[in-house]
Order: C-alpha cells, then structure tokens, then sequence
C-alpha cells in the first residue's frame, strides 16, 4: 500500500506542469460554460456536430447515482474510462509496458469510433446527431456572408 501511494505521488509530481494546469483550467471553463451559460457541449455549440464522447457526462452523473442502464443509454462505452485511467497510472507508475498501453489505448479509440459510427448513422439515435447548420461557426458564417438587403 505505501508503494502504491508513493507511486501516486511521484505519478502527480511529474504531471504538475503547465499544459496539465492548462487542461484542468479548459475544464473549468467549459464546466463553467455547461452551467452558467447554458452551452452545453463546446464541441456541439461551435459545430453543430455531437462528438464521439456524446453522453459520457451525463453517463458518468448516471454512474455516480448507481443508475446503470441510463448510464449505458447516454454512452454504451462509460465503463472504459475507469479503465483508461487504471492503464494509464499503471503505465505512469511502470507496471505495465508503453507497448501493453499502447495496445489497449487502440482498442479504446477504435471501439470509440465505432460506436461513435453507429449512434451516428443510427435514425433511430436521439443523443448523437450531425446538424451543422445550427452550429455557431455556420450561423456566423451565413450572417456575414448573407446577401445585403435593399
């Protein structure tokens, strides 16, 4: 146990820099964003387009309050993340090889995208949908491209 804590730390030590505050400052924004502004996802808002990470939010709020199937309804694949971040500590923490991660973080963004796929190209999926022109860069876009009236 005090290995795996000492692995910990020396896991958090090496990540404390300034790109890892930058991420964790890009989450707070649009946290901020999806609360007190009512954007929802970024991604969604600028594009029109879901991302593949559809629903994972709400997925893991889902998890949080032990409601699994609603979870697995907003994202089949919410239980990866966990894993995700078990491979990656062990990979930090020199468990397991770069090459074993590396094989697992494959699978994890090839599973991603056919899911993603699916849901999109799946009439009957409510949760991810492609509608670019309600996004932000194509309202703004045709608003200064539109002909001049009279």
């Amino acid at each position: 146990m005090k290995q795996l804590f000492s692995d910990m730390l020396s896991v958090a030590k090496k990540y404390a820099n300034i790109p890892t505050l930058s991420l964790l400052c890009s989450l707070g924004a649009v946290v901020f964003a999806e609360a007190y502004l009512g954007v929802g996802c970024p991604i969604h808002f600028m594009t029109g387009i879901n991302c593949p990470g559809c629903g994972m939010s709400r997925a893991l709020f889902c998890v949080l309050r032990l409601d699994f199937p609603r979870a697995f309804a907003f994202h089949p694949l919410w239980w990866l993340l966990p894993v995700l971040a078990v491979f990656w500590f062990l990979r930090e923490s020199s468990r397991i090889s770069r090459r074993t991660f590396d094989h697992f973080l494959t699978v994890f963004c090839a599973l991603f995208i056919l899911v993603y796929l699916i849901r999109l190209l799946n009439p009957a999926e409510m949760l991810v949908c492609a509608r670019p022109t309600e996004g932000w860069i194509f309202c703004t876009l045709a608003r200064l491209f539109a002909p001049q009236g009279g």
